[in-house]
């Protein structure tokens, strides 16, 4: 079907698929600098907290949220559980493979749950069969450290396994909340950043584990252009058929 306009004809299916793939490849380009401001303002929430040298006790924040304590430099006081401990798989430093090591800490004023510590990271063994061997700190500690609210990421399917070694537990995708509910643990909603002290742990630097926005604004810029292409290629598909016509009456 040939849609006609003044002397201009249209095709109809091809301008409304050409309408909607516009369409649609423009709101992907607009979401992609949204999800850039997101992000530009993330990482200024993490280097602000990067300047505080106070850590706030974190048992005086009356309700904790993403929103308004995110990358918060908290202190907290308790001991470390030595079981389970969860191996945060495929984190890479300078090149080298390994896990981060995440131990759960009791609060002494909120003994009633525990705290996911996220205490640094180490080099993965030889083999996938074993995981790195560790002591954990024992007895009281004060520590410090940043508030870190893991994003959800939809397409980690195997979230855990435990046939490795009971209670040590190589893990794709630290979520607090499934973690909480799959092995039946009282746990907070975010995990804990480990800042101090320096003698427990292992190596850190933290920084934000997100894309940054400089890459979410080069996605926008390919999203916008695969918009300008399907403009022209329509135009001139458009140009090609009105043209046609012409051709044939003139024989």
């Amino acid at each position: 079907m040939i849609l006609k306009k003044t002397n201009i004809r249209f095709p109809l299916v091809a301008t409304l698929v050409t309408l909607l793939a516009i369409a649609a490849l423009v709101k992907l380009g607009f979401w992609q600098l949204e999800r850039a401001e997101q992000k530009r303002q993330l990482f200024a929430d993490y280097e602000q907290q990067q300047l505080t040298n106070e850590a706030a006790q974190l048992s005086l924040l009356s309700s904790i949220s993403p929103e308004s304590h995110r990358f918060h430099y908290v202190a907290m006081t308790g001991e470390f559980v030595h079981q389970p401990v969860f191996f945060l798989d495929n984190q890479i430093e300078e090149g080298i493979v390994g896990y981060q090591v995440i131990a759960l800490f009791q609060p002494k004023t909120t003994p009633e749950y525990y705290v996911p510590v996220n205490m640094g990271w180490l080099p993965a063994p030889a083999t996938r069969q074993s995981l790195p061997e560790i002591t954990l700190p024992r007895g009281q500690y004060d520590i410090t450290g940043f508030l870190y609210f893991p994003s959800d990421n939809q397409f980690v399917n195997n979230l855990y396994e435990t046939e490795l070694a009971e209670n040590r537990i190589r893990i794709q995708e630290f979520q607090p909340r499934e973690v909480a509910e799959q092995l039946d643990l009282p746990l907070s909603d975010y995990t804990f950043l480990l800042k101090s002290p320096a003698t427990i742990g292992w190596q850190r630097d933290w920084q934000p584990q997100v894309m940054p926005p400089e890459k979410h604004q080069g996605y926008a810029l390919q999203w916008f252009s695969l918009a300008v292409a399907c403009l022209v290629i329509f135009l001139f598909a458009v140009i090609k058929l009105n043209k046609q016509p012409k051709k044939e009456e003139t024989r």
